[in-house]
């Protein structure tokens, strides 16, 4: 049935965490992940420390050169590091190499356009095979970058891949999900569906439409132990939200998806039948 009706839909029913979009996600700030930007030239620095602070799952700290850059990174172990290749005082490679004796995990991101970048993977070439680095060419995509750093600093998110519509794969993967990340999830499904109605059954579906088929379900949250209010996760934050409550919610919305995929391929089968008579 899937494969008659929807084969030009099929790729969209695949998550592919590299490719999701973590730029609405935010997080409580003492839960934050620490983040360094070392960069030379100022007016770029303060675009990605702007750029990276809109997201709100970052501390962020800057400096204008590799030794400043060493320097913080002494007081406070930054837990990723974004820094430019060439820079005055100490370059962002002899920072690195001072870096890595301190601790040899330490995640370092370089961000160049520096033409000699093979003489650095030669140089570090353990660290980008283990993928403790990682290295990107000016210019490039700020959304792109934006979810680099994002899956640079949490790894295991890396590679995840499954079928909405395979119960059993969401769940090993929401299990490996913090509570704003199943948020971030959530949304991608939510618009999926959104546009799936939109596009094959040409009715106009709202965010608020599609949840107004759990989330006023008052048995339903007294069943996930939320409050009516917790579920909007106001601002996209995931203040006082148990995980249990948002796996239901993700479940609750595959759910959705599933009914109307029936919905879809009983429009399906009533045209065809048209066509025959």
């Amino acid at each position: 049935m899937f494969e008659s009706v929807y084969r030009d839909f099929e790729d969209y029913f695949l998550v592919d965490f590299n490719r999701i979009k973590w730029d609405f996600a935010k997080i409580n700030p003492e839960e934050r992940a620490s983040l360094l930007i070392v960069e030379d030239e100022s007016s770029f620095r303060e675009m990605l420390k702007e750029f990276f602070a809109m997201q709100e799952i970052y501390k962020i700290d800057t400096a204008h050169n590799g030794q400043e850059g060493l320097d913080l990174y002494m007081r406070d172990r930054h837990d990723v590091i974004l820094t430019d290749v060439m820079m005055d005082a100490l370059t962002g490679i002899e920072m690195a190499e001072k870096i890595i004796k301190i601790n040899p995990h330490q995640k370092i991101f370089f961000v160049s356009a520096w033409s000699s970048k093979k003489m650095m993977f030669d140089l570090f070439e353990k660290q980008f095979m283990e993928g403790y680095f990682q290295f990107i060419d000016k210019p490039f995509d700020l959304k792109e970058f934006q979810n680099r750093v994002f899956l640079f600093t949490n790894e295991k998110l890396s590679g995840i891949m499954f079928h909405i519509l395979d119960r059993k794969a969401l769940e090993r993967a929401v299990v490996k999900l913090e509570p704003y990340q199943i948020l971030v999830l959530h949304n991608e499904i939510l618009n999926r569906c959104i546009y799936l109605a939109r596009e094959l059954l040409q009715r106009e579906y709202s965010r608020e439409g599609i949840s107004a088929y759990f989330l006023k379900d008052k048995d339903y949250m007294r069943s996930v132990g939320c409050s009516f209010d917790e579920v909007y996760c106001r601002g996209n934050f995931c203040i006082k939200i148990a995980p249990k409550c948002m796996v239901q919610k993700l479940k609750k919305q595959i759910e959705i998806i599933v009914d109307l995929i029936e919905e879809i391929y009983d429009h399906y089968k009533r045209f065809e039948l048209r066509k025959r008579l």
